[in-house]
């Protein structure tokens, strides 16, 4: 089973390890900055992210009964960056399970019976794939107005995607 403390060690870090750049950087999330400016010093705060917002998502995706430690700390990555729903929802779909968007026991057991280099294949790619139209959101959002788009700006296709 995975390990909670190895999971939050992949997908968090004061100082990005990861060539991909996947990792979340903890000290440059907004209310990181806020509670530093008030007063909390970087060994209080990682302790509270540790204790609080990565434990929580650590019991929403039941990631004590992941067997692969990759996997569970690809989910808790997913997670932190607030796909996991959508991403579960695929999975279930693509399972053939009943889909809630919720990590379920179903979920659970087809993870851990799904080869893991295929899994870790398939959540990085999902990972990259939902950065990619957040972006792509957040370029739309920052170039229209009420009637549309802004005159003489572009903005960008993703190939097929619709978002």
């Amino acid at each position: 089973m995975a390990d909670y403390q190895k999971a939050f060690e992949y997908a968090f870090s004061l100082e990005s390890t990861d060539l991909s750049k996947s990792q979340i950087k903890l000290n440059g999330l907004p209310l990181w900055k806020t509670l530093q400016r008030n007063g909390f010093s970087q060994g209080e705060l990682y302790a509270l992210f540790k204790g609080l917002y990565g434990a929580e998502l650590w019991r929403l995706l039941r990631g004590a009964k992941i067997c692969n430690q990759k996997t569970a700390g690809l989910l808790l990555l997913v997670a932190s960056k607030g796909f996991l729903p959508d991403l579960i929802h695929e999975l279930q779909h693509f399972m053939g399970i009943d889909q809630n968007s919720e990590m379920c026991g179903k979920t659970i057991k087809h993870l851990n019976n799904m080869p893991a280099n295929k899994v870790h294949q398939w959540l990085s790619a999902s990972l990259a794939y939902y950065e990619l139209v957040q972006h792509r959101r957040e370029i739309v959002d920052g170039k229209t107005s009420v009637l549309g788009t802004l005159k003489g700006e572009i903005i960008p296709n993703i190939g097929i995607l619709t978002v």
